[in-house]
């Protein structure tokens, strides 16, 4: 009898470890980029930005997963090390969707966009803005270029931010690919 309790208890237990074990999360490491005071005294130059790494859960959508990265803003541990970002509060929520096709990255932004961030549509914020989400794509060999859209619409998105004019790979402010 003492026997089977002393299995029975050896059995919990090999089964608690494989159910432990099997929870651990596999992880992957994504670089985001953020501006450096240390590298870049008072943003003289806006549109520097710095690579730094982070662990997340892994997943086969690696850039929506980096951009969030980056919309979270910098870690205190990161901030310690001179890095900068918009405010979380700012970034918060905007990422409506982001679609990768032939080498393009087309990302989508809800309309909070507008009210939340508006220092990406200064001259120093945005290009601030559009070299930080830019890197962070295209650490990826997929990504070769960046589209922008509000709600689905481009031209939304390029006068909002000021440019005018939607990139001419957009033909005629296609939003097929958003």
């Amino acid at each position: 009898m003492k026997m089977k309790k002393i299995a029975l208890v050896f059995l919990v237990l090999a089964f608690a470890a494989v159910a432990v074990s099997a929870q651990k999360e596999q992880t992957m490491t994504i670089k985001v980029f953020f501006g450096n005071e240390k590298s870049n005294p008072n943003m003289q130059d806006c549109g520097k930005v710095e690579a730094t790494t982070r662990a997340i859960p892994k997943t086969k959508a690696s850039a929506r997963a980096a951009l969030e990265e980056l919309f979270k803003g910098v870690t205190p541990e990161e901030e310690a090390k001179g890095f900068t970002s918009l405010p979380a509060a700012e970034t918060k929520g905007i990422l409506k969707s982001i679609r990768i096709k032939n080498g393009a990255a087309y990302v989508n932004f809800n309309p909070v966009v507008y009210r939340q961030t508006g220092t990406a549509t200064t001259s120093c914020g945005g290009s601030y803005f559009f070299s930080s989400v830019e890197k962070t794509l295209q650490q990826f060999t997929t990504i070769k270029k960046v589209f922008y859209a509000i709600d689905g619409s481009p031209k939304d998105f390029y006068d909002w931010v000021q440019v005018g004019e939607c990139p001419k790979e957009l033909k005629n402010c296609s939003n097929k690919n958003f």
